[in-house]
């Protein structure tokens, strides 16, 4: 069965129609980059003084975004020094309980799937590196 061969001017329609959901898709792509990683979160990474902490930048934004008194800002970064130094230790214990939980992943692994897995978390590590 031999399809019916379409009109040019239908064919030159839907040509048109392609092209035109490809700009629609392009510009939603395109709008969607732009709004998640466009100028406005450089700009706001560039008004930051170069040197100055996570840290100091987070009390500066609470500061003026809440109006904090300096009684209170004094004790937001406390609390965010204690928050950190917190956070900071259990990230040693997680890190202590992973290379446990490794370890023994290697004990029932063969050879050939030790040098698979080094490879693996080799991987994940680079990851999660880039990630904190």
């Amino acid at each position: 069965m031999k399809l019916p061969k379409w009109p040019e001017k239908s064919r030159a329609a839907l040509f048109v129609l392609l092209i035109f959901f490809c700009g629609i898709v392009a510009g939603a792509l395109a709008t969607n980059v732009w709004l998640n990683w466009g100028p406005d979160l450089r700009m706001a990474r560039a008004d930051t003084p170069r040197g100055q902490s996570r840290q100091q930048r987070t009390v500066e934004k609470f500061t003026r975004e809440l109006s904090l008194n300096p009684d209170q800002a004094q004790k937001l970064n406390h609390i965010l020094d204690e928050t950190r130094a917190a956070f900071h230790a259990h990230q040693q214990e997680l890190d202590v309980i992973r290379q446990e939980g490794r370890g023994r992943i290697r004990e029932i692994l063969t050879d050939d799937q030790k040098a698979k897995y080094e490879q693996l978390l080799t991987r994940m590590d680079s990851r999660r590196k880039r990630r904190q």
